[in-house]
This record gives C-alpha cells, structure tokens and sequence, in this order.
C-alpha cells in the first residue's frame, strides 16, 4: 500500500489514523508534538517552527503514497475577547503550517502517483459558528488551499481531499458548551472516513467529505 505520513499524529484523531492505515497495509510515519502520545515510527515536529517542519521534510521517503493533516488548534473566544497571540499560533498550526507541508509532500506524492493528499477540515471549513472566528478562519482559509491544490495536480493522479468532521469527542470537542461525548463523532469515525478515501479508486477523487452525527441529540 506504500508509505504514509500522518502529520498530527499524537492527537486522538491522528492516532485513531495511523491505526486505521496500518490496519489497512499502509506503512506509517508520524509527526507530532506531544512525544508520549506518539505512535511508534514518529518522530516529534513542532509545526509552529518552520525550520523544524523543513527538517522533518527533509528526511521524508522520495515516495509517499498517502499524505494526511490531522493537527489543528482551537481556541473558544468570542471576537472580542480572544487573544491575538493565540490566534497567531492557531492560524501557523491550521494553516501556515498545512501549506509548508503541502509544498513539502508535493514531490513525494506526485512521485508515488496514484496517491492521496487528505487535509482535515471542520464543519467551520463550510459555515461560521459564534465563539471561535480565528479558528472558522483558518478552516475557511485551508477548504479554500485544498480546493486549489487538487486543481494543480489532479491530472497528474494524485488526490486532494478536504475531509470535515463537525465536532469529535476528542480534545477541544469535549470542552464545547454543553455537549454530550456520546453523541459526538468518534475519532474512529474520522479514521475510518480517512481509509476510505484513500482507498477509493485512482480514477475518482472525493474532493470534499463532510460528517455529521446522524442524530441532532
């Protein structure tokens, strides 16, 4: 199945997708921030530093079957109380961050083609929600990068899909107001979501997968 890279790889959902893709014969690589929760063959990579995201590419296979960008920050505060300094860091880690690797991977993938770039969006990617406009921003800003991408190098066979999960029980999911975690989108959902994707055929491109919990409560 080749070689896989899973950037985000010590968060719950990154996790739930080197799983997923193992399962399913691909030979994982992680990056990721939070070196106790990194899954073997990772290596730990801040993406706020773009030196430390360089070197990490650097050291990358010449061919990478599948690409996936499962990092992301949050941050819950309305317009007028968030702190700038914050939404700087959050914006380098959805976004700065997400085209630097992009760039980087490009090569990799177009190399290994058929192949598959997946970038994780939100249901902010496609709406706004109040209490969090940096991070509505930065998904708006990533929908609109992958859509791009996948136009430059769709007939060189390799897939860009923005795949979007509305809340997951995973992280700053469990802190939304009010929010039952069973009834949230499960990590395992976004990975499974992820291994079908990637497992679609080479001829079809899911360019935009959005889920939603079935019920509304």
């Amino acid at each position: 199945m080749g070689t896989a890279l899973v950037v985000g790889a010590s968060s719950a959902i990154g996790a739930a997708v080197v799983r997923a893709l193992t399962a399913a014969g691909h030979d994982c690589l992680g990056w990721g921030r939070d070196v106790g929760r990194l899954p073997e063959r990772s290596r730990v990579v801040d993406l706020r530093s773009p030196r430390e995201v360089d070197a990490a590419l650097a050291e990358l296979p010449d061919r990478l079957s599948v690409v996936v960008y499962a990092a992301g920050l949050f941050d819950w505060a309305p317009a007028d109380e968030g702190d700038p300094d914050v939404w700087d860091e959050l914006l380098t880690v959805n976004l700065a961050a997400a085209l630097r690797v992009t760039r980087g991977v490009l090569p990799a993938l177009l190399a290994a083609a058929p192949s598959s770039l997946v970038l994780l969006g939100s249901a902010a990617a496609h709406g706004a929600f109040a209490g969090n406009p940096a991070y509505v921003a930065s998904k708006h800003g990533l929908a609109g990068f992958a859509r791009s991408v996948f136009l430059d190098v769709r007939d060189r066979d390799v897939a860009v899909t923005l795949l979007s999960p509305g809340l997951v029980a995973a992280g700053a999911g469990l802190r939304a107001p009010g929010v039952d975690p069973s009834r949230l989108i499960q990590p395992d959902d976004v990975a499974d979501a992820v291994r079908w994707v990637v497992g679609t055929p080479a001829h079809v491109c899911p360019v935009e997968v959005q889920l939603q919990p079935q019920r509304t409560a």
